[in-house]
């Protein structure tokens, strides 16, 4: 298993991560942090640079790295009995940022050029965060209060992984050798979240279907992506009655875990910085408790020395060919195309979908949709260029991503929600004993986990 990012300063700020995962696992984080600055860069040239490292190092323990007087040891203390990770989730490194005299032309989707300075207007795309060659501005990683829950075991803890892991690690890594590596380090067992989207594709097949029956133009679909969702909301609002409520596989996930695990904690890992936003939304932050990347995993494994290659397995089918393919462009209307045909093969609604990838193609495709210029009833939007695959903090290229994820999708029998017994199951035991009910967004049972109210 080898990380393929090519770009320099992941690479460092990773390799701060994984020597602090080492510490904090083995219960050495306090007493060995103050040098970690100087394990990092053997020879710190003046107390800029050495500002500069504790930032990385305050930013990867899930704590700001601006206007702090505390030492790294008593940073620790703080990171270690975090219950939340709190916003700002991005930050810029000042000392870093002093030193550019360039403007980065094309860096931000909204604003069309320079750095975004007004995280008011952020979509959380995280484009900024992967064209600063300098490395000055950087999200948080929150898995140090992690550890304390894995290790203590005083609640159940679960990792909700997202469609996309299946194209992730080396090909020889199934997803029985990553649960199995999971529970290793602690987590009760690992769900996928794939499941979940199956049964949000047969709530919005159910939507579409209600809404182009009552003459509706177009259907926006809200399904996974918060970089899409925080797009609509903050730049075109008008287009929000045409969007389904429906919350995203992942905040379903967390809140259906919850509803049937009382104290159960819930660890999303996904390839996407804008998930971590996404967890601590006002109306959304019931949740998820933390968030972890693709590429934090990689590291977390890395320094735990855990060789998935040679684990055992512990597969199982949990997810039909529409959840799992939710992971590639293209997908999630694939999804709910395939699901409203089999709730009415008969129906003469059409579906004509329209798919857009990266931040600044569903901007222009919105643009185009307002001007009507776009034949389309059903509209998904995904904010990275390939879908979840292509996410910013994915280990493998994007089409190396999508063919993984479409074999994973064709691996299995279950081709719509319908024949996936597993949601069938969790809803039953939701009390929601019908797939029927998910028609109803007032009902309570089906408002309290699986519906959001868009503030316009």
């Amino acid at each position: 298993m080898s990380n393929t990012t090519n770009n320099y300063i992941q690479k460092y700020r990773m390799k701060v991560f994984n020597e602090l995962v080492k510490l904090a696992w083995f219960g050495k984080l306090e007493e060995e942090i103050e040098e970690l600055p100087h394990k990092i860069i053997e020879n710190i040239k003046d107390e800029k640079e050495r500002k500069i490292v504790e930032s990385y190092i305050r930013l990867a323990m899930g704590l700001d790295p601006i206007n702090s007087n505390k030492s790294l040891r008593e940073e620790a203390r703080k990171a270690l009995l975090l219950d939340k990770i709190k916003k700002p989730l991005v930050s810029v490194i000042e000392n870093i940022c002093e030193q550019c005299n360039r403007f980065h032309e094309g860096s931000c989707p909204i604003h069309g050029q320079g750095c975004m300075n007004d995280f008011e207007e952020c979509i959380g795309c995280g484009q900024c965060i992967e064209e600063c060659s300098l490395g000055a501005i950087s999200d948080k990683i929150e898995f140090i209060p992690v550890v304390n829950l894995l290790q203590e075991k005083r609640y159940p803890i679960f990792a909700a992984i997202a469609p996309a892991y299946a194209g992730q690690f080396d090909e020889s890594i199934t997803p029985g050798k990553i649960r199995t590596a999971l529970k290793m380090i602690g987590f009760s067992d690992m769900i996928e979240v794939a499941t979940f989207a199956d049964i949000l594709t047969m709530k919005e097949a159910y939507e579409y279907k209600h809404l182009m029956n009552n003459k509706k133009e177009y259907f926006i679909t809200s399904c996974c992506c918060p970089v899409w969702v925080n797009m609509i909301q903050k730049k075109y609002p008008t287009l929000l009655d045409h969007m389904s409520p429906a919350v995203s596989p992942m905040i379903a996930a967390g809140r259906v875990i919850k509803a049937l695990n009382e104290n159960a904690k819930v660890v999303f890992i996904g390839p996407c910085i804008a998930k971590k936003n996404e967890a601590k939304e006002e109306d959304l932050e019931d949740a998820i408790d933390y968030v972890l990347t693709f590429r934090e995993l990689y590291e977390i494994f890395d320094a735990l020395n855990i060789d998935l290659k040679n684990l055992p397995e512990e597969n199982r089918e949990e997810a039909a060919f529409t959840g799992r393919v939710y992971a590639r462009t293209g997908g999630v209307s694939k999804a709910v195309e395939l699901t409203v045909q089999r709730l009415d093969p008969h129906s003469n609604i059409p579906f004509k979908s329209e798919a857009f990838d990266g931040a600044k193609n569903c901007k222009d495709g919105l643009d185009q949709l307002l001007k009507g210029e776009i034949d389309a009833t059903f509209i998904e939007g995904m904010g990275c260029i390939g879908g979840c695959v292509g996410g910013p903090r994915t280990i493998n290229s994007i089409e190396e991503g999508t063919k993984r994820v479409d074999a994973y999708a064709n691996g299995t029998s279950m081709k719509t929600p319908f024949d996936n017994i597993n949601a069938l199951q969790l809803l039953t035991r939701l009390g929601i004993k019908r797939y029927e009910m998910l028609e109803n967004a007032e009902d309570e049972k089906v408002k309290n986990l699986l519906v959001r109210n868009f503030k316009n």
